[in-house]
């Protein structure tokens, strides 16, 4: 009795051992991995490629030797049970002004951020998945991100390959299914993004590639001015906002990174900002750009 005893408790504890903490990924095509979930999580599919642990959506009890198993003995006999009880996560509303201050279903919205431009460049969902829920646990509420790096010959995670005066959005597993990623991750841990949309640095490629690739100039002042620039950047915000407007993840969008050139911006920022919100059901358009003061920034 006492050696059945011990192995029941070897085998919950080597399981225990595989067990996948909240987040992480438990499934997909060419995962090799465990698919066992921590206690109260349960794995969820995503897509063909991505499953990951979740709250559990019902009560579950039953009796088992998982690693989410409670053991009591006595010196006659073992009983082995797992009872988990978890709430489904609450599915919430877009982020909206009011006054002064942020909302969300009525209530306000303290936004408490943080930078993360890097956060499609990691090299997996997993690390992805991993880096938001970091943030959650750090009490962070929004992330802002780039979304944005234009490029003249693929490399790593990219959103605009650039042929001559012609830039083509990638929507494809290194692109924009990347961002994806991001958004459900972030969707995941609770938190809200703000997506900047270009830079005014070269940094991942920004507005000098526009007017270099366009019109074969470094002067980066016509990115602000040049008609046919204008209406390029305007149709990667259109790609974007288009993608994501029902979105509740996304707070708002950011047209640029620290723009600044050596004549006012106002009439550019108009032009854009109307390009956002012309397009259908956009919630997040209504906060971009900013037209008062928001105190809740935490």
């Amino acid at each position: 009795m006492k050696s059945a005893f011990k192995a029941s408790v070897l085998a919950s504890s080597l399981t225990s051992a595989l067990a996948i903490a909240q987040y992480g990924q438990c499934g997909g095509t060419g995962y090799t991995g465990s698919t066992v979930c921590d206690s109260g999580l349960a794995c969820v599919y995503q897509n063909d490629y991505y499953s990951q642990c979740l709250a559990a959506s019902t009560t579950v009890t039953s009796t088992s030797t998982k690693s989410t198993t409670t053991t009591t003995s006595t010196t006659s006999k073992a009983t082995l049970t797992t009872t988990t009880t978890s709430a489904a996560p609450v599915s919430t509303g877009f982020v909206k002004t009011s006054g002064t201050k942020f909302t969300l279903n009525g209530s306000t919205f303290t936004v408490v951020g943080s930078n993360a431009y890097w956060m499609a460049q990691l090299s997996s969902t997993a690390d992805i998945t991993s880096a938001f829920a970091d943030l959650s646990a750090a009490g962070v509420t929004t992330l802002r991100t780039w979304g944005f790096n234009d490029v003249t010959s693929p490399s790593g995670t990219y959103y605009q390959l650039w042929s001559g005066a012609t830039g083509t959005v990638n929507t494809g597993a290194d692109g924009l299914a990347k961002f994806d990623t991001v958004v459900a991750a972030a969707k995941a841990a609770g938190i809200r993004l703000i997506i900047a949309l270009t830079n005014n640095w070269s940094d991942y490629g920004g507005m000098d590639v526009y007017v270099k690739q366009i019109l074969g100039s470094s002067n980066h002042d016509l990115f602000y001015t040049d008609a046919t620039v204008k209406a390029a950047f305007k149709s990667y915000i259109n790609t974007w906002v288009t993608r994501y407007k029902n979105e509740p993840t996304v707070l708002a969008w950011e047209l640029a990174n620290e723009p600044r050139c050596k004549g006012s911006t106002g009439t550019w920022t108009g032009t854009c900002t109307t390009t956002v919100s012309l397009i259908p059901s956009s919630p997040a358009s209504s906060l971009t750009p900013f037209s008062q003061t928001i105190t809740n920034w935490a």
